[in-house]
């Protein structure tokens, strides 16, 4: 782009004013995304009598490739300032507009696009300036038929003017501006026509010029986060970069040149203000003003943050933070059937790319456009509606392929044009044509590419199948690869003999991370197509031996741990079903009348010892006499003082006959579910203790 700044210095200007005009310069300046652009500001106010100019070169026509020259650009639009009587301060638009156009007039090598952007807070009034006409009261009128006559100019010349008012700025007038220039939008967008604006006051000039530029040369722009920036304290702004955009400008205001910025990357990671981190450039410029930026080619996509610090002692600042970017869009085309016959229906597909590889995301494609039509001899041109829905003859919906089916018609003849376009708000619209013909009778070749989607590590390898169905004599076929620099196919040539056959061959990735894009085509003697398919493998370097070593130890230690947590459970549950707690002996003569009963001991292990002394049941810690353990169910085992076991066993409702006519019975409150005990009273005597056994308790 060509930009010419025309910044208003006219004496109805506030110096608050001046600062705003001032600051939206420099975001042009410190903006613009390609570094082939040029930018010139001009101030102007009124030519009212000898040794005054109604027009100021505040900047001349300087390029934006370094940094060093984006600094020259900011530092110069100080020079923006509001004008005095001795300096003419009245708004003559006329004068504005031929320096504009003369600037404009300059050689240009790169046939870069022309746009003008126009702030001014009045209406035209050259009333003292005798230039225009002896008469006073003409001289508005002679002033505004220059005009006129310079806007028919600049349609000749193609320079868009993008109007900005603010204050008492006659809005009728600035869209004559925009209208009468020239209207060619840079993209199929609404947006990107030029038009005017008039806000409210300056406050509002800084974000609608940088919207106008953005819309101005077809790129996207962030809502801006603003926030307030005490003194000593400091901040986080965000934005957001998509995965569409190949570069990117961030854009500061800071107003205190004093104001420190740092950049963070969405991985949380600050990169350089100079030079390259990854697969990203970086360029800053304005640290030493009120507007700074950060320039990117290839940003990572996602929120990045900008942190921003005040030193002590200086005001609060207003401060905020927007991104402008662009995608440097590339389209590739393919076809089912390159050599189609009058009447076959052929599926034209179409897929986006960047200079980081293929896009799949869907919400990156929502916002673009994907068109395609079919042009030739012997017929009209027709429109080819393309989808990715996965509904036929789309293959999957949502993968970033877009595909739409076209019926050759009967009456084609030759040469058959194939037409893909894409367009949408922040890229630079692509289109990408497919030249081809219908087949003739000498046309004896039909081929098929077949190549999986696939993901391989840096210079690995992917085998793709080519089949021929030849109705001639054996022919040499050639295989290439299109529209991508990171792969390599082998081999290069193919031998198709007579009838059917099938081959294989290697695509070998590249070094570099990320999707792999283009197309495998295979062509005949001539160079012509006779198949094609996309190119849908994912390049991702193996995971490092200490990262593997660090997972196999995690994954290790969690079955540990799972395992020790099993087997504490099930030792807990053993424990739990052994434990005889809830059993309470009764001892019983042979008429049935209890004689004592003995609650089992809480928290002592899985079985106990007991002893009978006459009528009285007593527990024991040395391991002498009766041993009580729980068997399965609720069976209760009884051994007998010299270790054998006593049977049948033991359980509620069923005595156990014991030596000397006695009974031993049992109550096991585990299984009650809260009925009473089968034997003796509810309320047992407890025999139960957490303490340590003590001599003597036998008798107690």
């Amino acid at each position: 782009m060509r930009v010419v700044i025309l910044v208003d210095e006219s004496g109805s200007l506030t110096e608050q004013d001046v600062v705003r005009e001032r600051a939206a310069a420099q975001l042009i300046a410190l903006s613009e995304l390609s570094p082939l652009s040029q930018v010139a500001v001009v101030g102007f106010g009124s030519s009212n009598g000898p040794g005054q100019a109604a027009v100021d070169i505040v900047c001349p026509l300087t390029g934006v490739e370094t940094a060093q020259d984006r600094e020259s650009l900011g530092k110069c639009v100080d020079k923006v300032h509001r004008r005095t009587d001795r300096e003419g301060t009245d708004t003559d638009h006329a004068a504005a507009l031929e320096q504009a156009l003369a600037i404009m007039d300059e050689p240009d090598d790169r046939q870069r696009a022309k746009i003008v952007f126009l702030l001014t807070d009045g209406v035209l009034d050259v009333a003292k300036s005798p230039q225009y006409g002896a008469d006073p009261q003409a001289r508005n009128r002679n002033a505004q038929r220059q005009i006129e006559a310079n806007l028919r100019d600049t349609k000749n010349k193609r320079v868009q003017i993008w109007p900005l008012g603010f204050g008492q700025a006659d809005k009728a007038a600035l869209d004559a501006f925009a209208a009468g220039a020239w209207r060619q939008p840079c993209g199929t967008q609404e947006s990107a026509t030029p038009r005017a604006r008039v806000v409210r006051n300056s406050a509002d000039v800084e974000r609608s010029l940088l919207e106008a530029f953005a819309y101005a040369r077809c790129a996207g722009i962030s809502q801006p986060d603003t926030s307030s920036l005490d003194a000593g304290a400091t901040v986080d702004l965000h934005v957001d970069i998509p995965i569409i955009a190949t570069d990117g400008s961030i854009v500061v205001i800071k107003r205190d040149k004093r104001i420190q910025v740092t950049y963070f990357n969405p991985d949380g990671t600050q990169v350089p203000k100079q030079g390259e981190q990854n697969e990203s450039t970086f360029q800053a410029a304005g640290e030493a003003g009120p507007v700074e930026s950060l320039r990117i080619r290839n940003p990572l996509p996602g929120k990045w943050t900008i942190r921003l610090k005040s030193p002590p002692g200086i005001q609060r600042q207003d401060v905020s933070a927007t991104v402008v970017w662009q995608g440097a869009l590339r389209a590739s085309i393919g076809l089912s059937n390159p050599r189609p016959r009058p009447g076959e229906t052929v599926t034209i597909r179409l897929r986006l790319q960047t200079r980081s590889g293929v896009i799949t995301d869907p919400a990156a494609l929502e916002p673009l456009r994907f068109s395609a039509q079919l042009s030739g001899d012997g017929f009209r041109e027709l429109p080819v509606e393309l989808t990715d829905s996965g509904d036929q003859p789309d293959r999957a919906a949502q993968d970033g392929e877009y595909s739409g089916k076209v019926v050759i018609p009967d009456t084609a003849t030759g040469a058959l044009s194939f037409l893909g376009r894409v367009s949408g708000p922040g890229v630079a619209s692509d289109e990408r044509p497919y030249e081809t013909r219908i087949s003739g009778p000498a046309d004896t070749l039909r081929a098929q590419v077949e190549l999986e989607s696939a993901t391989t590590e840096p210079g690995g390898e992917v085998t793709g199948t080519v089949r021929v169905t030849n109705d001639g004599q054996a022919a040499q076929l050639g295989l290439r690869l299109l529209d991508t620099q990171d792969a390599t196919l082998s081999p290069n040539t193919l031998t198709a003999p007579s009838g059917a056959s099938e081959q294989t061959f290697t695509l070998r990735a590249g070094r570099a991370d990320g999707p792999v894009g283009g197309t495998v085509q295979v062509v005949d003697a001539t160079g012509r197509p006779v198949a094609e398919e996309f190119v849908d493998v994912t390049v991702q370097r193996p995971m490092p031996f200490w990262q593997r070593l660090l997972i196999a130890l995690v994954i290790l230690l969690a079955v540990l741990v799972a395992f020790f947590v099993f087997h504490r459970i099930r030792r807990a549950a053993r424990l739990r079903a052994a434990d005889p707690s809830e059993l309470t002996l009764h001892l019983y003569d042979r008429d049935g009348t209890e004689l004592s009963r003995l609650r089992a001991p809480m928290g002592e292990g899985p079985e106990f010892t007991f002893v009978i002394n006459g009528d009285l049941m007593t527990r024991t810690y040395d391991g002498r006499g009766y041993t009580v353990r729980r068997g399965g169910g609720q069976t209760v085992l009884v051994s007998d003082p010299s270790g054998h076991p006593l049977e049948p066993p033991l359980r509620p409702g069923h005595k156990l006959p014991l030596p000397g006519g006695l009974f031993l019975g049992v109550d096991d409150a585990r299984g009650q579910g809260g009925e009473q005990p089968v034997y003796g009273a509810g309320q047992a005597y407890d025999t139960r203790s957490h303490r340590r056994p003590m001599p003597g308790d036998d008798l107690l």
